[in-house]
């Protein structure tokens, strides 16, 4: 049996990743802020379990262990007792505003605290053969066009996240260099939820962005309504069971290697953007237009996906070559498609407590 730490055991992607390491028959260690007795860092895991179809009630208690920063830097409880065993570290917790208004405290978050785990893990004597950090495709700027697996340099940014997690790519390179614990960098497209289950976090990041506006219009009574959206544009979207066999994949390779490594996570390009939000508007039963914003209501709909629009607007062709090829993988998967969009959004919408965020002027963030 190994042992894996990693950070974001209470998010989306984390708590998927844990609950697949712990049924291959491994250990997890989750690093959580604020959860004095890991009860909200489990629950998630469990939760997580399953919305991804996997059993780990009776295996969790053996394997699974919280360790509580408070509100501490992450790296502050780690000591050389704690990383000894650790085989492999995955970061995956970040600060996802867009706001420039927090630049300081996602800065210190996606930025600092990369740098100080990363240094902890490698100027300790550890068995961890790999620092894994969860990045986000979108490092690649706003340029749109192909995107390689490569470090991104001098790209245009055009949010905080966006440009932190650039930042923590580039200093994680400079690390590399000078302390040599190696590195890889791990960027997934638009999360979505399990291509089976369908299950996600209700959270109204990236595509669910436009359920929660089409569910707030449907509950006001509008049966149409229009979106500024471009035509044409096709977004990648990836499941996050794909998503996360792909970090399993990578954890479990019998040859971690030595050096400094990129990764797209893509799951394809099948829809446009204007045929995503269309099938959501089908299933809740709302027509979808598309043109500039007429009512109140669609001004503020269109307000609050504001900052999206960009990623909207601008077409990438995200290679994932290197991944395929490091996980020996020759097949490729599926695209998402309507009838699986369909299945997601439906899932989306069961909750009785579906938010209505998009006619609140909340922010909405894309995923990674």
């Amino acid at each position: 049996m190994k042992t894996f730490m990693l950070t974001g055991a209470t998010g989306f992607v984390g708590s998927a990743l844990a609950a697949r390491l712990m049924v291959s028959g491994n250990a997890v260690v989750a690093l959580s802020r604020n959860d004095p007795d890991g009860s909200r860092t489990r629950h998630a895991v469990l939760d997580a379990a399953a919305g991804c179809g996997i059993d780990i009630a009776g295996r969790m208690a053996p394997r699974f262990r919280v360790l509580n920063a408070g509100d501490s830097p992450l790296a502050d409880v780690l000591d050389r007792d704690l990383v000894r065993n650790v085989d492999a570290f995955w970061h995956c917790a970040a600060e996802m505003t867009y706001s420039s208004s927090k630049l300081v405290h996602a800065f210190r978050t996606n930025v600092c605290d990369t740098v100080a785990l990363y240094r902890k893990f490698a100027d300790q004597q550890t068995s961890c053969r790999r620092f894994y950090y969860v990045s986000t495709a979108y490092t690649a700027g706003m340029r749109g066009g192909d995107a390689a697996e490569l470090l991104h340099i001098g790209n245009p940014c055009i949010n905080t996240y966006q440009l932190t997690k650039w930042c923590a790519e580039q200093s994680l390179f400079a690390l590399h260099a000078e302390r040599k614990l190696p590195v890889t960098i791990f960027r997934p497209t638009i999360v979505v939820g399990h291509s089976q289950s369908g299950w996600t976090r209700r959270n109204g990041f990236g595509m669910y962005m436009f359920v929660d506006a089409i569910n707030a219009a449907r509950r006001l009574g509008i049966a149409k309504v229009r979106f500024d959206l471009p035509d044409g544009v096709r977004p990648d979207l990836v499941t996050v069971d794909r998503l996360v066999e792909d970090m399993a994949g990578l954890t479990f390779r019998a040859t971690q290697g030595t050096g400094f490594e990129i990764f797209q996570c893509s799951g394809g390009r099948e829809l446009t953007t204007r045929q995503v939000v269309s099938t959501i508007g089908e299933t809740a039963g709302v027509s979808v237009e598309y043109g500039a914003p007429l009512t109140a209501v669609e001004q503020r709909i269109d307000r609050a996906i504001d900052a999206n629009r960009p990623f909207a607007s601008t077409d990438w062709a995200f290679g994932r070559s290197r991944l395929d090829e490091a996980l020996g993988r020759r097949e490729i998967s599926p695209p998402v498609t309507k009838a699986l969009l369909e299945r997601l959004v439906a899932w989306y919408r069961q909750s009785p407590d579906a938010d209505i965020r998009a006619t609140h002027g909340a922010n909405p963030e894309v995923a990674a």
